[in-house]
Parts: structure tokens; sequence; C-alpha cells
């Protein structure tokens, strides 16, 4: 007898997929002090090789854009999530650096992958009423992870528990995702099993989608820089343990969380617009709090607070976007999240050479630049938008 019906199931699984990337990518910041300790190399030399993961989720993001057109989605998921659970037990079992880089790229490709296929399974299975609340449902699966996957890394890695142990978090998860997927049916995206009108070239979206895309990748850099250096600069800047600087991230998450909570309900009041334009605004204002405040429980505070703002603005963000057409498809939604792949790919790696060229703070200063990017590129496709449905 099955608790949940099918469709309940694999929304689930879809769910942890975005729990999963949160597992794997939220103890970065904590993870590269052992790291760089346990090979001998340094912090930002560590910091950069999260590239190899960073730059899977971008190939993975891409590789989504045409693999549903060929594979069945519950193929994809299964073979990802065995990927990732056996990525995560070769960077113990192994133990080299080049293990590591490779397992990185791995989980990377395969998370990238099943963050597509997670948004595809809701779009296909859920009107654009509910289609909203859903993809706020995975951000708030995704700071669940965060809260909880920080704040374990800090106590493991503070207990001197090998870096590694990071990530058994993720690797739950993944178990998961495969027995789901493994008693489930997904919906149909091969060429060959649904309507010829269901796949269109990209090249024939509207520029709004094309606006909405380069705003997810922007928005991705600036998120990533938060996690990836706020407990470094906390420990350098304000002398703070490993401990205290993963729980002042795990407030950031804490603040998604609720943020995505009360941001499930407002889109059933408020029109997505509205919502995200404000939420961006305001957001691109309270960064500069990051890099401006001088003491541990205002940092503590200003993460909150931004992660209250920013709380389900990625997925509402997404999902403005499916809405400037009448049908999205498996192709036009895995585009989007491309973009999400894209800038989480190129963080890691710029953010570095900043804070090689400059300080810690210059990377905090590049989040308000990215999310000030973000504010006026969602003005510019909500101005197209308005003017395409007045027009």
């Amino acid at each position: 007898m099955q608790i949940f019906g099918n469709d309940n199931r694999i929304t689930l699984g879809s769910f942890l997929a975005y729990f999963v990337m949160s597992a794997v990518i939220s103890p970065l910041g904590l993870v590269s002090g052992p790291i760089a300790e346990h090979f001998d190399i340094s912090i930002t030399t560590a910091t950069a090789a999260f590239t190899y993961l960073t730059s899977g989720v971008f190939v993975g993001a891409l590789i989504a854009v045409f693999i549903f057109d060929h594979l069945k989605l519950k193929q994809v998921v299964i073979g990802c999530a065995l990927i990732i659970c056996l990525s995560i037990y070769a960077m113990y079992a192994l133990d080299s650096f080049a293990v590591f880089a490779a397992a990185q790229a791995l989980i990377g490709v395969s998370c990238g992958i099943e963050l597509s296929a997670a948004a595809v399974v809701i779009a296909k299975i859920y009107d654009e009423k509910l289609r909203a609340s859903m993809l706020l449902l995975t951000d708030s699966f995704y700071s669940m992870a965060g809260i909880i996957s920080t704040m374990l890394a800090g106590v493991l890695l503070a207990r001197q528990f090998h870096w590694s142990s990071a990530y058994l978090l993720a690797f739950a998860a993944s178990l998961v995702i495969a027995v789901i997927a493994f008693s489930a049916k997904y919906p149909a995206t091969r060429i060959q099993d649904t309507e010829p009108g269901d796949h269109y070239a990209i090249r024939d979206l509207p520029a709004g989608v094309h606006i909405i895309g380069l705003a997810m990748l922007l928005y991705m850099a600036g998120f990533v820089s938060i996690y990836s250096w706020v407990p470094n600069y906390a420990q350098a800047s304000m002398a703070l343990s490993a401990e205290t600087s993963s729980e002042i991230v795990s407030r950031f998450f804490l603040g998604l969380f609720i943020g995505q909570l009360i941001m499930f309900f407002l889109v059933l009041k408020f029109a997505l617009r509205t919502l995200i334009t404000i939420g961006a605004g305001l957001a691109a204002l309270l960064t500069v709090s990051l890099w401006t405040v001088t003491t541990s429980s205002q940092l503590e505070l200003a993460m909150l607070i931004l992660g209250l703002l920013t709380g389900g603005l990625f997925k509402t963000i997404l999902t403005f976007g499916t809405t400037l057409v009448r049908d999205p498809s498996p192709k036009m939604v895995s585009y989007l999240i491309f973009y999400s792949g894209l800038g989480t790919a190129i963080t890691p790696f710029i953010s570095s050479l900043i804070v090689e060229k400059s300080n810690m703070a210059a990377a905090l200063q590049f989040v308000t630049v990215c999310y000030a990017l973000t504010f006026v590129l969602i003005l510019a496709a909500s101005k197209r938008s308005w003017k395409s449905s007045h027009g």
C-alpha cells in the first residue's frame, strides 16, 4: 500500500533534488578551510576548486536543455542520484585532491540535470496557479538543507571529523530520490512520446525570457558569493570561530526558509511582477550591510533579514519567466535553469579572483552589484511583459 500517490511522490523527489544541491554547495565556505589544510593548499585555491562543482552544475543545466527530448525522466533521475552517491563515497574512500575535483564535477553535472528535471516535473503536473507555490516549496527544501547542512558541517568539522563528512546529508537525500524514482511514473518528455507542439526552438522565445534568464544568472552569482565568503570574511575580520561563522550562515538560510513560506501565501494574493520587483530592490539595498557592519551580531541580523527578503525570489523569478509563454516546454524550463547554472558555475572563480586582487570585503561588494543588476533586469522584463499584454 502506497502512502503517497504518484504525483506526490515525484513532487517529493523534486523537492529533494533542491535539498541535495543545497546540502552539497552550502557548506562550501566551511569546508574550504579544512580542505586547504588537508591537501596543503591555499584557501583561495581550495575555494576556487569548487569551480569543478559549479561548472558541473552549468554543464548539467546545459545537458538538460536537450536530454529530456531523448531520455525518460525516470531514467535521468535515477542515474543522476546514484552518480551523486558514488561520487560522495569516492571523495572519502580515495582521499585524493584529483578525485575530489573529479567527484565535485560529477556531482555538479548530476545536480544540474536533477534541478532541471525537478522544475520540469512541477511545470508539467501543476497548472500556472499552483506552479509558483510548488516551485517555492523547492526553495524551502533548499533552505532547509542549507540550515541543516551548515550546522551539521560546523559541528562535525569542529570535532575533527573528516571534511567529507559535510556531504553525508546530500548522500542520504540522493539515496531517497533514487528509491522514490524506482517505483514512480514520470511525465512524458521524449519527442516520440509527446505532441509535436510541445517542442520549439529557443530562438523563438520572447525577449523577456532571455532577460529573465540573465536576471537569474546574476542572482545566483550574488547568492553563491554570500555563503562562499561570509564565513571566511567573518573569521578573518571579526576573529570568529568556524562554528560561530557557520551559525551566521545558517541564519541566512533560516531567513530564506521563513521568507519562502511567507512568499508561498503572497503569490496567491499579489502579482508576481510586483513581488519580485520589490523583493529584488530591497535585497540589493540590504546587501550593502554585509560589507559595512562591524560586529558579529550585526552581521547575523543582516544575514537573517536578507534571507527573509530574498526568500522565494529565485523561484518567483523562474515562475515569472514560465508565464511569458503560453505553455512552457521542458526545453524552455531547462533553458532558464541553464542561466542559473551558469551563474553558479562562474561565481567561485570570479569571487576568488576578486579576493586575490582585493580582499574578502570586495567579494561581498560584488554581491551588491549582482543584486542591483538583477533588479534592473527584472524591471526591464516586467516592462516588456506589460507592453505585450496591453499592446
